[in-house]
């Protein structure tokens, strides 16, 4: 618990706004009007590139860039652009990054005049000084065969500058990387490492710092089999890289496609990938629940931008922030491998954790009961809030509403004396713009930990519906189930229950089932049909998964029972065979020491009656009408999180 708090104002000058001024306002040749801006660092005078929206006085966005804009009108320019401007009132928004204070004016424009503007913007902070360098490693500039946006490695590189980072990783184009590091400036790094995608219920996994592909024989080896990405987390740091599970809950409502499914498993045998991005409140409740049952994985955050959609994220809209010894790329992914790193959603707030002269990342053998933990927040704007959590526990709160950074807060912190434990800061300001630090680690002398076993971790995944492998909506409804327990733990047996009776029970000693050689639940290629497997094998079984056709309603739920005779339980959920949409129920528990976690889903599609007439390959899975609720339990800690929040939950229930 916190038994001291205090602030303490840093003595850093205010940095002075951001202006412009006209340099020139004569005639047009013609009848049209135009405005030129050069946007220099208000510091050295130098040019730099920036991020610009022009909105005329029809609501229109004129495009600088000659590529075309994006939905809400911004493009991006190298150090200057010029727009035809509309007669009337003009705005003009300018930014280079969370480190630079923004520029917003107006202009009344005249017809057939042309105005030329230098645009001075002024920097306030600079994390790069202190060695943390900012990136983005899952940027995609060409996701789409036709892009709208003319977008290529050179705009993207543009756009990642223009947003004031340091490092971007491009995570797989129809373009060549051929030159790539031609793109390179004297502060800003482009790089290529593929985002992985090894199935369905297992998620997405970015590679920076990979140094060679997986070849294809090799990586289709690696992921037919359970938990596929474990295996290709090995192959890819054997190739220098890290793997990141990245868009880890999305959608937040179903386990199926992209999001981080096989990280519930992960988590509890104690395999997990190096960095998990954090995107939002319910990422960062499954984030701590993986630390606490023991992981050691850094935060990171990511935009999964498609530069060619007018509807996207710009490259460090999310970012991560890296403690690196230099600036190079390979200290940048050291840096990520050491977990030394901390995640915004684009600033312009951080937050520097430290202790003892030890910075998130590092582990630290201590027998104190207290430690003196310190934040250094720097904040342009207004702050709301700025907290510690141990074990995903709030263990301290500073009053700091409406107050701007810089700001030293300092906290008492009690440490359990029988085991390791961990601490990480967050900040977040008025405008919702928040910093969360990795963990500082602190680990009791070895003979003050306790000597018996740690409480035993399992989860269990479980969803009902209708999409195929490749997520394209079928007739067939199937239950996928995923069971894990915890070192010192086997499995006896999986049960699936409808209505609190058995329906179906897989025991171990009868073995595994498979349909065509595929991987239930986890395969990409081929369509589900009934089966199971234990892993690693079924004598000595620490993993389930099954893919199981039903075809009646009822509440169905999953029982497993290890070989020590403990029962584990999901929750129910109503799978209703009338229903005439295609639907999706997902549930997902992670339970450990001090650590609860449960996740109800529910999403509709298309009609099921429609589908018998798609075309051969069906229609693609695109849900809506969707509600999830997230249920965490930190200690004596709760929080009971979803979407949208007056959605009554009335398809799941606790227990049989």
């Amino acid at each position: 618990m916190t038994t001291v708090l205090s602030i303490a104002l840093l003595a850093i000058a205010a940095s002075p706004a951001s202006s412009y001024e006209v340099l020139s306002d004569q005639p047009a040749r013609g009848a049209a009007s135009f405005v030129q801006v050069d946007a220099v660092d208000g510091k050295t005078g130098q040019a730099i590139p920036i991020r610009v929206v022009v909105t005329d006085s029809a609501g229109g966005h004129p495009d600088g860039s000659g590529r075309g804009v994006y939905d809400d009108g911004r493009f991006f320019a190298d150090g200057s652009f010029t727009v035809e401007a509309r007669q009337g009132k003009t705005k003009i928004e300018i930014s280079h990054g969370p480190n630079y204070v923004p520029l917003s004016f107006s202009l009344d424009i005249e017809r057939s005049r042309e105005l030329h503007l230098k645009a001075s913007l002024q920097p306030w902070s600079a994390p790069e000084a202190r060695g943390w360098y900012g990136g983005d490693n899952h940027v995609h500039a060409q996701h789409d065969e036709n892009a709208i946006v003319k977008t290529d490695l050179r705009y993207a590189a543009l756009q990642g500058r223009a947003n004031g980072l340091s490092f971007l990783t491009e995570a797989g184009s129809d373009v060549s990387y051929a030159d790539i590091d031609k793109l390179d400036t004297a502060n800003f790094l482009l790089r290529y490492a593929a985002e992985i995608r090894p199935g369905p219920y297992v998620g997405h996994l970015n590679t920076p710092g990979i140094e060679s592909p997986i070849p294809d024989d090799a990586y289709r080896s690696l992921v037919h089999r359970p938990l596929p990405a474990q295996a290709v987390f090995r192959a890819v740091r054997e190739r220098g890289g890290v793997v990141i599970h990245t868009h880890p809950m999305t959608p937040v409502h179903q386990l199926h496609w992209m999001g981080a499914a096989e990280a519930y498993s992960d988590a509890v045998l104690g395999d997990c990938a190096d960095l998990f991005d954090v995107d939002a409140g319910h990422s960062q409740q499954l984030w701590f629940a993986m630390l606490n049952l023991g992981n050691r994985i850094g935060v990171s955050s990511y935009t999964d931008s498609a530069l060619g959609r007018t509807r996207t994220l710009s490259p460090g809209d999310r970012r991560v922030y890296c403690r690196a010894e230099r600036f190079d790329y390979a200290s940048i992914v050291e840096a990520m491998r050491g977990g030394r790193t901390m995640a915004t959603n684009g600033g312009p707030v951080f937050a520097f954790l430290s202790f003892d002269g030890h910075e998130p990342g590092d582990t630290v053998s201590v027998t104190a009961k207290t430690v003196e933990a310190a934040i250094e927040v720097q904040s342009l704007h207004p702050l709301r809030e700025v907290e510690m959590y141990q074990n995903g526990r709030r263990v301290a709160a500073f009053n700091v509403n409406g107050r701007q950074g810089p700001l030293d807060l300092r906290s008492q912190i009690e440490l359990p004396q029988d085991k390791p434990s961990w601490l990480v800061a967050r900040a977040e300001d008025q405008d919702g713009k928040w910093c969360v630090t990795s963990p500082i680690y602190f680990e009791p002398p070895q003979e003050q930990q306790a000597k018996e076993p740690p409480p035993s971790a399992w989860a269990i995944l479980f969803e009902i519906n209708n999409a195929s492998r490749f997520a394209r909506l079928r007739p067939q409804y199937f239950a996928h189930l995923i069971v894990t327990v915890g070192a010192g733990d086997r499995l006896s047996q999986v049960e699936l229950l409808r209505n609190g009776e058995r329906l179906q029970v897989f025991r171990a000693s009868e073995g595994d089932h498979l349909s065509e050689d595929r991987i239930p639940v986890t395969q990409m290629e081929g369509e589900y049909a009934e089966g199971w497997i234990w892993f690693p094998d079924h004598k000595t079984p620490r993993h389930f998964q099954a893919d199981v056709p039903i075809t009646l309603s009822g509440w169905y739920s999953v029982v497993a029972t290890t070989a020590e005779g403990k029962t584990i339980q999901s929750d129910a959920m109503l799978y209703e065979a009338a229903n005439p949409a295609s639907h999706a129920l997902s549930i997902a528990h992670v339970s450990g020491p001090e650590t609860k976690l449960a996740l109800w889903g529910y999403g509709e599609d298309a009609p099921v009656a429609d589908l018998a007439a798609s075309p051969e390959n069906g229609q693609w899975w695109y849900p809506r009408n969707t509600y999830w609720r997230l249920q965490t339990e930190f200690g004596d800690q709760d929080s009971d999180r979803g979407w949208p929040k007056e959605q009554p939950v009335t398809r799941f229930r606790r227990g049989k």
